[in-house]
């Protein structure tokens, strides 16, 4: 007759228990490292950043506190806030039409910020305006309603632009000289160096990273089957640490390319593998990048990811062992897709035993296929994302 279980004892019981709770705290110890982390990151970068000297002396201390507070609420770089507010209206201090009253001398905005009452309906106003110190309110011409506003609206735009702060402050304003204007503000508010105020502005890593709510934003459409032949800048752009698979390494592509890769990567959840580098047949001058989802590595996530973007491009499982025109129908910015079918390429449902699984896009531009290091071609093609069809930019 076997012998029956005993039940557990107390001391086992307690153990357990004691077990479970330990796990707990753990788990918690975890996610608390992490925002603290996270935090850390973003400090001195972000909504939390601390105001210089510079942005002491020169905002007024009422405005300086409410783009503090409305990048806080928002989460978007305040010295965003306070580098458009200067421009516009120099904080509420000029006394030019449409400041305190009316519209402005182009017959369109109004208020501190100057938002776009005229267009629409909705007009810009209408559909980002708040009541920024709830009193009931929404006066465009009070500092707390129209800052809490531009920074509601501010967070848009740069979900719209993939994060890109320039393509946001772009949105706001279409003039690349207002973003160059406001970027360098920023950047003298948030006590960077002279150094790095003369660096590039463009989708600073160091305002980007957390006002774009994340690294996997949302992002908006992209018209695949409009190209735009691109001439400069003729130079190449490393691509941020969250690009890259595992995190590490250095990658580049062309400058040019670099918004249509950043946009890829967001919008499809993959991650590069390979970009610019020497004796990579086409990866030379580039124009081309492996990638791999982000999500993990199993064959669903594969087809939903990679295999997605493939089909998006024009891929085809009939046209695999070419990867090209005539025989594939190509996005016509691209110039070769390597996937499923086509040798030493695709998922892990092709590439077995030393094909490391992965997809290859390459862009099309006339310097196509070189292996070793070469200098930027004289011009690319890239597809309509955000940056260049702008279509996701919400009106002023």
């Amino acid at each position: 007759m076997p012998a029956t279980a005993s039940p557990p004892s107390s001391a086992l019981r307690i153990g357990a228990l004691g077990a479970i709770a330990l796990l707990v705290v753990l788990a918690a110890l975890v996610a608390l490292l992490a925002g603290l982390i996270r935090q850390r990151a973003c400090a001195g970068t972000s909504s939390n950043a601390s105001p210089s000297a510079r942005a002491e002396q020169r905002l007024p201390p009422a405005y300086l506190t409410l783009y503090r507070q409305a990048g806080t609420r928002y989460d978007v770089p305040w010295p965003v806030l306070a580098g458009i507010g200067a421009i516009e209206t120099d904080h509420g201090r000029s006394r030019a039409p449409g400041v305190r009253a009316g519209v402005n001398s182009y017959g369109c905005c109004a208020g501190p910020m100057q938002f776009n009452l005229r267009n629409g309906p909705p007009s810009t106003w209408q559909r980002y305006g708040v009541d920024g110190n709830r009193d009931g309110m929404r006066d465009i011409y009070d500092p707390a309603d129209a800052i809490a506003s531009a920074a509601g609206y501010l967070r848009v735009l740069l979900r719209n632009a993939g994060g890109n702060l320039s393509q946001a402050v772009f949105g706001y304003n279409h003039s690349q000289a207002y973003v160059n204007n406001v970027l360098a503000r920023a950047r003298a508010y948030a006590g960077l160096t002279d150094t790095e105020l003369t660096g590039p502005v463009d989708d600073s890593t160091l305002m980007t990273r957390c006002a774009s709510g994340g690294l996997d934003v949302p992002v908006g459409s992209a018209n695949l089957r409009v190209a735009e032949r691109v001439a400069s800048p003729r130079a190449f752009r490393t691509l941020p640490s969250w690009a890259l698979a595992g995190g590490s390494g250095l990658g580049a592509v062309d400058a040019r390319l670099y918004d249509d890769v950043i946009w890829v990567l967001r919008r499809y959840h993959l991650r590069v593998t390979a970009a610019r580098e020497a004796g990579h047949r086409t990866h030379g001058d580039g124009t081309a990048v492996d990638l791999a989802p982000a999500d993990g590595a199993t064959q669903p996530v594969w087809d939903a990811s990679a295999g997605r973007l493939a089909q998006d491009l024009g891929w085809t499982p009939a046209c695999a062992r070419s990867g090209t025109r005539p025989a594939c129908p190509l996005a016509p910015a691209i110039q070769f897709v390597g996937y499923d079918g086509y040798p030493s390429h695709g998922s892990p449902r092709t590439c077995r035993s030393g094909c490391p699984a992965h997809l290859h896009v390459s862009w099309a531009s006339p310097c196509f296929g070189s292996g070793g290091l070469s200098p930027p071609c004289d011009r690319v093609m890239a597809f309509a994302t955000p940056r260049y069809g702008r279509a996701t930019w919400a009106p002023r």
